[in-house]
């Protein structure tokens, strides 16, 4: 599942399990920035999951010491307020400084960070140039060196990779020229064409005169049609003929355009327009070390909801045939495939030549041909419940991997191993929707959700009496919402267990509204 670029990425458990499950564990730490739940705390990651793991490994009180004098690992784009909690891990099991860098006009969203960090470090816009003159200036002014450079947002990774490249601070990272092409899908279809690797038909549109002149030639319809540069899935959209498409272009390229967040880069790429693949859709999240696939995961998506390829949860791990998992790792770990057999690893290899961080690459797998046809790859962890239910199958927490891939002095000293057992065997997870335009009337859990032994972790995004605006993607899901068990049969139910103890309500805009506050 991808995330969002404005701390949405990942996802936390609410405030209310905090004070219910953890309180003899964190009654020293201080709150910064959190309100009676998370949905004003913007969608960050999991820092705890059942029986609050995360903070079993947190000291109590614990506090950035001042005389501290090691390098800091700088950390782009912090986000909301969400992503406090793994901040506080990542401080806590590197026993390392920590400083940030934050564009201005999101300094607000991020002030939570600043009782953590050591340094907080200001740019202008998210640009990579003007990012380098804040950070050279700040290490001028302080005669400090940045130990090492990361990210888990989807607008910070080029900057991390501008900042870490061989001229500037020399230190391990993807290369450049990768992170461009990688984020750019049509420059990635291309790269993996190169390679031998699977590609559905696909074109670029900048304007609605270049999509008429893409149009001419005949296409198989449906279609995907999707920002170029991009994550979320917003502005996706399925459709089912030329007509459809025209309008859907009109109207997206106009928002993408006014709306004033995304980068301006992001928006210069265009579009991509691509013939549909049908397949199982499954992601592979792991990491790659100077260009080698070290670790991952295939874990099952549920079906995409509706025409806008709204993500639905899914089932980790994946629960598909092992032949057929093997045939995915190898598409996301080889640099050559037999003939006739599917591949999902040459993606990593020889279309992203030098990866070194984490990554989610998401894939589809036709179960009948046993075709495999890549989606997407992102140089960051994976979205929503993505890191939770990745940690309670496996013990790996991917954020914090993604800090020690950073420092080469860390990731040299001690072999990668996961943190502590697996939670359970399987995990399943849903991310929630409401159909129509409204009025957020509840969006939350109830303790008995935080008490269920089955629960792993959950988000509630929306706040009572705000806007609903469904088919946005991720920026419309309601909440995500994760449950384990001994099979996929078992977590399946004790996710809709949990999600009984939950209250999801969107008013439609032609209802009163008048017990909104």
């Amino acid at each position: 599942m991808t995330g969002s670029s404005d701390g949405r990425v990942f996802a936390v458990f609410l405030r209310r399990h905090w004070r219910t499950q953890a309180s003899s564990s964190v009654s020293n730490l201080p709150s910064f920035g959190f309100t009676s739940s998370t949905a004003n705390a913007g969608r960050s990651f999991p820092g705890s999951y059942k029986q609050t793991a995360f903070f079993r490994r947190v000291p109590r009180g614990l506090q950035m010491n001042a005389g501290h004098v090691s390098s800091p690992l700088l950390i782009i784009l912090p986000g909301g307020s969400g992503r406090e909690a793994v901040l506080r891990r990542i401080l806590a099991t590197l026993d390392r400084p920590v400083a940030v860098l934050v564009p201005r006009r999101l300094q607000e969203a991020s002030a939570w960070a600043k009782p953590l960090c050591s340094a907080w470090i200001e740019c202008e816009r998210l640009d990579p140039e003007e990012a380098w003159t804040a950070v050279s200036e700040w290490m001028a002014r302080t005669r400090q060196r940045v130990a090492g450079c990361t990210t888990w947002d989807e607008w910070g990774i080029e900057i991390c990779a501008y900042l870490c490249a061989a001229e500037r601070l020399n230190l391990p990272y993807t290369p450049l020229a990768t992170v461009r092409q990688v984020r750019n899908k049509v420059r990635f279809r291309e790269a993996c064409g190169k390679a031998g690797v699977p590609t559905p038909r696909f074109a670029n549109a900048h304007t609605e005169d270049e999509l008429l002149r893409v149009l001419e030639k005949d296409w198989s319809y449906p279609l995907i049609l999707k920002p170029a540069r991009g994550a979320g899935s917003y502005y996706c959209r399925k459709v089912e003929a030329k007509d459809e498409l025209l309008e859907v272009f009109a109207a997206f390229d106009g928002q993408l355009r006014s709306e004033g967040k995304t980068p301006e880069e992001d928006v210069r790429g265009g579009w991509i327009l691509e013939e549909w693949f049908s397949g199982w859709e499954v992601d592979v999240d792991g990491w790659a070390k100077d260009g080698q696939v070290e670790w991952m995961l295939v874990s099952d998506n549920k079906p995409l909801q509706s025409h806008a390829c709204c993500e639905m949860g899914g089932v980790y791990p994946s629960q598909l045939p092992e032949h057929l998992q093997e045939l995915l790792r190898e598409l996301t770990r080889q640099v050559h495939h037999p003939k006739n057999r599917p591949v999902a690893a040459v993606v990593v290899v020889r279309a992203s030549p030098g990866l070194h961080s984490v990554f989610h690459f998401e894939a589809l797998v036709n179960l009948e041909t046993q075709e495999v046809m890549p989606v997407e790859l992102n140089l960051r962890v994976g979205g929503a419940e993505c890191p939770c239910c990745v940690e309670a199958v496996s013990g790996v927490f991917l954020p914090l991997m993604a800090a020690r891939l950073a420092i080469p002095s860390v990731l040299d000293q001690s072999p990668v191993q996961a943190l502590e057992a697996p939670q359970v065997q399987v995990a399943a997870s849903t991310n929630e929707y409401a159909q129509h335009k409204g009025v957020v009337e509840a969006c939350e859990g109830s303790e008995e959700l935080y008490s269920d032994p089955s629960f792993l972790g959950a988000a509630f995004f929306a706040t009572k009496g705000s806007s609903y605006e469904p088919l946005r993607g991720a920026m419309s899901c309601l909440a995500w919402l994760a449950a384990g068990g001994r099979d996929a049969n078992e977590a399946e139910q004790n996710l809709q267990r949990c999600l009984s103890f939950c209250s999801l309500k969107v008013l439609p805009v032609s209802e009163p509204a008048s017990e909104m506050t």
